[in-house]
């Protein structure tokens, strides 16, 4: 069964359902992690402004919140983004038919754990077609392998991008609040010492929440730059004529390094999936027809 047809089998979208589930849940946490550093952050200074004597106590929350953030809401979303990146290799496992690498990932997820999520995942027509087609279906004109190989970079290629835009969106968002509060403290001609306890002790969360994003969305970005240089590399390799087998084992080699980047991933929010999912798609979709061609191409300059 090709890899197009495997992936539209019922217990295969049962687990993209669990793992999209598992995600939005560690996406969930992350936006109350930023509503704590954002809206009620900024409420907070000018709380702190219009009334000066609960400064203390504002600069106290603005600590809490920081505690909060490390060692309660991020060993938590570690949690989810590890069971999730564990459903996802699953299915990846299942439909590219690669053999399940207990070292390297660890036991297979349980499948109760996996039809409860998928369960409220709540199928409606348009999340059930957001998980229908998840590899493009031109990789039905390669052998497996060539698949696989398409799969595993158009996987990279398109997490790379979604994350760009993100790191962007951080970055732009981190400079545009500390110009406005520099700003503000210059306009009112507010002394050092009120500035740095009454302004930045509790928007000092919004930084740290907004730094340690910027940081693992760079190092995500890296991590896959490299991932998409490693499938290019065994594409090379096929289309030179490497051996089946050795293919498989490359292939293999590469998931278990897709894994390890996924269980690290920071989580994105949902509506950059949804704003940029039709034109990632399509130029996933002509990224694998070039590659492809290619091998079309490699077939007629054999001798």
């Amino acid at each position: 069964m090709s890899i197009i047809k495997k992936q539209e089998l019922s217990e295969n979208i049962e687990l993209l359902a669990a793992q999209r589930r598992m995600y939005s849940k560690a996406k969930n946490i992350m936006g109350f992690q930023m509503l704590l550093s954002g809206p009620i952050a900024f409420c907070s200074v000018i709380m702190a402004i219009l009334f000066p004597d609960f400064k203390g106590y504002i600069a106290l929350w603005g600590i809490l919140v920081i505690l909060l953030d490390i060692f309660v809401f991020t060993q938590w979303i570690k949690i989810l983004r590890e069971n999730a990146a564990k459903i996802q290799e699953l299915f990846d496992t299942h439909v590219f038919g690669l053999d399940w690498n207990e070292i390297a990932v660890g036991k297979r997820p349980e499948p109760e754990l996996i039809h409860e999520e998928a369960k409220s995942y709540c199928f409606s027509k348009v999340k059930k077609t957001s998980l229908n087609k998840w590899y493009p279906a031109i990789i039905n004109d390669v052998p497996d392998i060539f698949a696989v190989i398409i799969c595993q970079r158009s996987n990279v290629w398109w997490d790379a991008r979604v994350r760009k835009r993100y790191l962007l969106f951080i970055c732009m968002t981190l400079v545009l609040i500390a110009v406005g509060l520099i700003g503000y403290s210059i306009f009112v001609r507010k002394d050092v010492f009120d500035f740095l306890a009454f302004i930045v002790a509790p928007i000092a969360s919004t930084y740290v929440f907004g730094y340690r994003q910027m940081v693992e969305q760079r190092d995500a970005v890296e991590r896959l730059n490299k991932l998409k240089e490693a499938s290019e590399k065994i594409w090379t390799e096929a289309l030179g004529g490497e051996s089946v087998s050795k293919l498989w084992t490359k292939c293999r080699s590469l998931q278990d390094q897709i894994f390890d980047h996924r269980k690290r991933n920071p989580p994105t929010f949902d509506f950059l999936f949804k704003w940029f999912r039709d034109e990632n798609e399509s130029l996933m979709n002509k990224g694998a027809e070039v590659l492809v061609q290619q091998y079309k191409n490699s077939l007629l300059n054999q001798p």
